[in-house]
């Protein structure tokens, strides 16, 4: 994923939303004073940072208690909560959350957002769908990590990851769509940088392009018996073989969406996005070659460190 710069200008399809912070925007969840209900959870006072302008401490922590975040942070160790937000000179908007002090060692999220107008190409659109723009939440980054846990064989470690995960996505995506939803955009979207990321993905969002998503398919289904840290090394070491090419199946980055509004399902629900779908799902195929890529990864291994890669 992109961290230091923002995806909007790196893609041609995104263009920044720059606009001046608005007052605190009424997001219809009931928001009390937690200080007095949740003794556990913090925010920190002083701050008047709005997340996407809009919404404040208190509407963040509503929100992670509302979809069962803070009750599965707290299942797992982790009690008191600290929200930390802010926003560059790039208009990016971040949300960190730690345990207990926050310090770099104690963080467990960090999740960073943009506002953009999404222009799809007009190619994607049949006569009977009016060509539009979007208007989307960007994630710029998203990462989780456990500070006290360790890697072992049911859960091993990814290329590019430094610590064990939260299992938490699944509740980051239900805050995003709740934000989409109060500040009117049409979803949310990822382009995510490796093959591995865009299948974790899959089961939530969509590639706008429907290439992508019939290839995404087609390698969900045939890399099914594989664990994901399998498949993120078979991408880099380039033993996952496309059969309609005979060469390693290449990841081209593109949008993957979540939608939110009824005008966006209408596009991902269109007959021309679902038959072009289905043509690359039918036609694509993946072989593994599972002994090389152990052959391959070892040879790696030696001279790299699996959290650099």
């Amino acid at each position: 994923m992109t961290s230091n710069s923002s995806k909007s200008r790196i893609f041609k399809s995104l263009k920044s939303i720059n606009k001046a912070p608005d007052a605190q925007y009424d997001t219809g969840i009931d928001v009390p004073d937690l200080s007095d209900t949740i003794e556990f959870l913090t925010g920190l006072p002083g701050s008047n940072t709005l997340f996407l302008g809009r919404f404040s401490t208190k509407n963040l922590l509503s929100m992670m208690d509302e979809i069962g975040l803070i009750e599965h942070l707290r299942s797992i160790g982790f009690e008191k909560l600290i929200v930390d937000i802010d926003i560059d000179e790039n208009r990016i908007s971040y949300f960190k959350l730690y345990w207990e002090e926050k310090i770099q060692s104690n963080q467990l999220i960090d999740l960073r957002i943009s506002e953009t107008t999404f222009i799809p190409e007009k190619k994607y659109f049949d006569e009977n769908l009016e060509y539009t723009q979007y208007d989307m939440i960007v994630i710029e980054w998203l990462a989780a990590r456990n500070p006290i846990m360790t890697f072992d064989e049911q859960k091993p470690q990814l290329p590019g990851q430094a610590s064990p995960g939260l299992g938490v996505l699944k509740y980051c995506f239900k805050m995003l769509y709740i934000m989409a939803k109060e500040v009117f955009k049409d979803g949310f979207l990822d382009i995510p940088d490796h093959m591995h990321g865009a299948i974790m993905y899959s089961k939530q969002f969509k590639f706008f392009d429907p290439a992508h998503e019939g290839i995404i398919r087609a390698m969900r289904r045939d890399l099914l018996n594989y664990s994901l840290s399998d498949v993120s090394w078979g991408a880099i070491t380039g033993t996952i073989i496309d059969l309609d090419t005979g060469k390693p199946a290449i990841y081209n980055p593109g949008e993957q969406i979540h939608y939110v509004s009824e005008r966006m399902k209408k596009y991902f629900e269109s007959n021309k996005y679902k038959n072009i779908m289905m043509k690359y799902y039918e036609k694509k195929k993946y072989f593994f070659d599972y002994e090389e890529m152990l052959k391959r990864r070892e040879i790696i291994l030696q001279s790299k460190k699996i959290e650099d890669l």
